[in-house]
């Protein structure tokens, strides 16, 4: 088993990775004993004597660990089973089969945030059955696993045509030249820029003044405040030109899209080299299309956003994509953040 996806007799079994939550269920019972441990004794009669307090802490955190064990390998351990005409989900004692042919399935990604900061995100597989939806949680999933469930479930791959011909007139009606516009992207790297120079000049002309003789006495010297924020804003605004400036570079200006690969400007990427192509789906605010190589770390490039725009459309280019690597059932994915 690789990060929670298991292969067993023609089936594909997708589930928590039983390491993962076992390493989850130790700390979190950990932490809730020292809180036992710490805190039940200031709510225990002060006359109570230390043994009798010992024992009841000790109970108390035996109890804790025993429901958060139970909890995670039982209660919160779902797993989904794919097989070729069925899709089993649920967990130990609660498991409902569903016929492929008559159920729907698609994803469900909810992205929480605490004070404006991502804190985690909850993923759940949606099941149409019956005239019934139901949601499942994913707990403990993995994007990888997820994703992999996905593919499974809804094949990005085109069905294998039986006639050739229609099948390339079909790719020839798609277009296969596309250019990215990150003028935005690049106007924000620029102001950004232009930012951090500015301030870090003033906090370098103000620290200098600062430092001359007299200054400090005078009716300026409030000024002198300017120095430590206008600094870090400076500071601020540089790392984060230095952050955008990466995802400029990352920008491709023209791709084209062919039967044996993919160029992005002058780099060619023949779908032979690659493992997996990952693409974005086209309702998300950034798409990004990502290679994964036998040799060699991944690639990433960003070819949509608020501030970057690609012509023709990103659906366009995500239905070529699609139709190119039709020979290749299980190169192209969706990667669903």
């Amino acid at each position: 088993m690789v990060d929670g996806v298991s292969v067993v007799s023609g089936e594909r079994v997708f589930r928590r990775h039983p390491g993962r939550a076992l390493g989850s269920a130790v700390l979190l019972s950990a932490a809730l004993s020292a809180a036992a441990l710490f805190v039940l004794p200031q709510f225990l009669p002060r006359g109570m004597n230390i043994s009798t307090r010992g024992t009841i802490v000790l109970v108390v955190a035996i109890a804790l660990t025993l429901l958060i064990f139970g909890s995670t390998f039982w209660l919160r351990n779902t797993r989904v089973v794919v097989r070729a005409d069925s899709v089993e989900v649920g967990r130990a004692g609660n498991r409902e089969v569903f016929d492929r042919a008559t159920t729907g399935f698609r994803s469900k990604i909810t992205e929480h945030r605490t004070n404006g900061i991502r804190s985690g995100i909850t993923r759940a597989l949606i099941i149409h059955n019956g005239g019934r939806e139901i949601t499942v949680e994913l707990v403990g999933f993995t994007r990888a696993t997820f994703n992999d469930l996905m593919a499974m479930l809804n094949p990005i791959a085109p069905p294998p045509t039986a006639d050739p011909v229609a099948a390339a007139r079909e790719r020839a009606q798609l277009p296969s030249s596309f250019t990215v516009d990150s003028s935005g992207e690049r106007r924000l790297v620029s102001g950004l820029t232009i930012g951090a120079v500015v301030l870090l000049i003033v906090a370098a002309a103000v620290g200098a003044l600062a430092a001359s003789p007299g200054f400090l006495d005078g009716d300026l010297s409030a000024l002198v405040l300017l120095v430590p924020f206008a600094g870090l804003a400076g500071i601020g605004l540089a790392i984060g030109a230095f952050q955008r400036r990466r995802v400029l570079r990352a920008i491709p200006a023209h791709v084209m899209v062919s039967h044996h690969g993919i160029r992005f400007d002058d780099a060619d990427l023949p779908y032979a080299q690659l493992t997996r192509i990952w693409l974005t789906p086209a309702g998300y605010p950034t798409r990004r299309i990502r290679f994964e190589r036998a040799t060699g770390r991944p690639t990433v490039h960003l070819l949509g956003s608020p501030r970057v725009q690609m012509s023709p459309e990103y659906t366009s280019f995500l239905l070529a994509v699609r139709a190119e690597t039709a020979r290749h059932p299980e190169l192209l994915r969706l990667d669903l953040e």
